[in-house]
């Protein structure tokens, strides 16, 4: 009869991060426990950027590393938690039946909301309890010390003030972090982005009513010419409102142009003057989103929105004297201008 065989219990943790300070906290954590908290237990921290050698096939490394390890960390910072590459670790880590531990820094438990680690009991780094919790855990779950309670929680205590030393400067580095998150942004209910789908911005009470009915005219005439650059879907507030002595309340522009902004990825601009406050505010919202923004100015911008057609990217500002101007340039330039094609 074949022997039958046995399989390895290793005492591994695998450490997963994303971002440099996510890094710097993995590798502190790693040298806290291997050295310090469960010093010569035979305990063992993977973390990729240290633990594989330059021309390693680093994905055979990793799924080995994954299937040896009975315990993982997932290290989050308010800049990685969109990050994909910690989900696509902890569901590698989840699928092999790993305890998966977010171990949160500088971000509390909200944070996880609407991610695939909101059901994981996280850590709290600057909660002492939390993080003993997880000392304890991760003593429980491979079996590396047999001591009492209180001695466990001593060496926790002094590992946890050393990994606080180790850390400093990462630490104050997060704490002054103000991370830009999309998903918080207003309107918070639209969370998706379409491609290839313009926002037209233009003025509306702050112009004379000739001027109104004449810019409504120009914009629905052009309507198929932006269809053919490319565009699947195309919104104006002007195409629906064909008096101008009758405009929606701002509260309803707030609630339906916001939401309509946020889903596009490409904006239209047209300022026949300065005194169009409400498409400046709207030009702002679409730049702090980094939509492919596209400015047409009959009078000069304010300088530093100028500037910025000349200095980002994503942005392209251009003076017109004409309606003429800005569809010559459209039929020119519009696949280039908003970038069509790339895939983006």
């Amino acid at each position: 009869m074949a022997k039958k065989s046995e399989k390895k219990e290793y005492k591994k943790i695998f450490i997963s991060w994303s971002g440099e300070n996510s890094k710097a906290i993995a590798i502190g954590l790693k040298n806290a426990l291997e050295n310090n908290i469960f010093e010569k237990t035979g305990l063992e921290c993977f973390v990729s950027d240290i633990d594989i050698r330059s021309g390693e096939d680093w994905w055979k490394r990793i799924h080995a590393e994954v299937n040896k390890s009975r315990l993982g960390i997932v290290c989050i910072t308010k800049e990685n938690i969109n990050a994909p590459w910690i989900y696509f670790e902890a569901g590698a880590m989840i699928a092999r039946g790993l305890t998966v531990i977010p171990f949160l820094v500088s971000c509390n438990n909200g944070i996880l909301r609407d991610t695939p680690l909101s059901s994981n009991q996280a850590v709290n780094f600057y909660d002492l309890k939390s993080f003993y919790n997880m000392i304890n855990t991760i003593n429980y779950t491979l079996s590396l010390v047999n001591i009492s309670k209180s001695n466990l929680e001593a060496i926790a205590r002094k590992g946890y003030e050393s990994l606080k030393t180790t850390l400093k400067q990462t630490l104050d580095e997060l704490k002054a972090m103000r991370v830009f998150n999309i998903n918080y942004t207003y309107p918070t209910e639209v969370r998706n982005i379409s491609i290839n789908t313009l926002y037209i911005c233009a003025p509306m009470s702050s112009i004379k009513e000739n001027e109104y009915y004449e810019l409504r005219e120009y914009l629905l005439s052009i309507k198929t010419k932006l269809q053919r650059i490319g565009f699947t879907e195309i919104i104006c507030p002007l195409f629906d409102n064909s008096d101008y002595n009758h405009f929606e309340g701002s509260t309803t522009a707030i609630i339906n142009n916001f939401k309509n902004l946020k889903k596009v990825d490409s904006m239209l601009i047209i300022c026949p003057n300065n005194g169009t406050s409400s498409v400046l505010v709207e030009i702002g919202y679409g730049l702090a989103l980094c939509k492919k923004t596209v400015i047409f100015h009959k009078e000069s911008l304010p300088f530093i929105l100028e500037d910025a057609g000349m200095n980002i990217a994503h942005i392209f500002t251009r003076h017109y004297s004409t309606y003429d101007d800005i569809t010559h340039i459209l039929d020119k330039d519009g696949k280039q201008l908003f970038r069509i094609n790339e895939g983006e």
